[in-house]
């Protein structure tokens, strides 16, 4: 029977940013994408998925806020989950300046709009390597569409967040977490591969700075993701 995969994706990202991994995975699984629905917390978020998802085993992929997402669900409901992929999160709270910086920019949009990510913050989530104009404007892109009222929504409902790897490292399901060595938004300061070795995380870090990995490599991650569901 073929596996179904639900995918996640990140702050303003669409099922657009699963293009490419997609055609590497569409002949071994069924790909359902889950957007992240706005206006909820992270505990409305999985309400609305253990609705919206039916049955157990299941397999998710999230990635950056939809990483988090996929665990947060894992957490409140691990005995539902089979395997949890996360791509460039690493389940962790934010740091206190980023929350900060994150409530500014939120009250700034509020009073003066949002006028969408600009091609300079683009190039910086991509590895030098990567920073082609076709991939800054296919992320420029799915930024347009999302629009102010999801970036409004996930500033303000999803930037509080709890560490989650304790309590993931001890649920029965699997987790495996993917992501660049130098992304500079992933933190993982928490992982050390001895204390963890009895657990059911593991963690694989590729060379690189990039943090938009769907798209900057997918077919590496698709690579990753066929072993991880062996």
């Amino acid at each position: 029977m073929r596996k179904t995969l639900y995918l996640i994706p990140g702050t303003m990202c669409n099922e657009k940013l699963w293009s490419e991994l997609s055609n590497y995975l569409v002949d071994d699984f069924d790909l359902v994408h889950l957007p992240i629905p706005n206006d909820k917390s992270f505990d409305e978020i999985t309400e609305h998925y253990s609705e919206t998802l039916k049955g157990d085993e299941l397999n998710l992929i999230g990635f950056s806020l939809g990483g988090y997402s996929a665990g947060h669900f894992t957490h409140q409901y691990p005995d539902r989950v089979s395997n949890l992929i996360v791509i460039s999160n690493g389940l962790t709270e934010l740091p206190s300046a980023e929350v900060k910086q994150r409530n500014h920019i939120l009250q700034y949009v509020k009073a003066k709009g949002y006028s969408g990510i600009s091609r300079t913050k683009v190039a910086a989530l991509l590895d030098e390597s990567k920073r082609t104009d076709s991939l800054i404007e296919q992320i420029q892109e799915m930024d347009r569409e999302s629009g102010i009222d999801t970036f409004l929504s996930q500033y303000h409902h999803t930037t509080h967040r709890k560490d989650l790897y304790q309590e993931l490292a001890c649920a029965p399901c699997n987790t495996f977490i993917f992501c660049s060595e130098k992304d500079k938004l992933v933190d993982l300061s928490w992982y050390n591969e001895a204390t963890f070795l009895a657990s059911n995380i593991s963690v694989t870090r590729i060379s690189g700075s990039g943090h938009m990995l769907p798209l900057e490599n997918p077919e590496q991650l698709a690579k990753y993701i066929l072993h991880c569901l062996a």
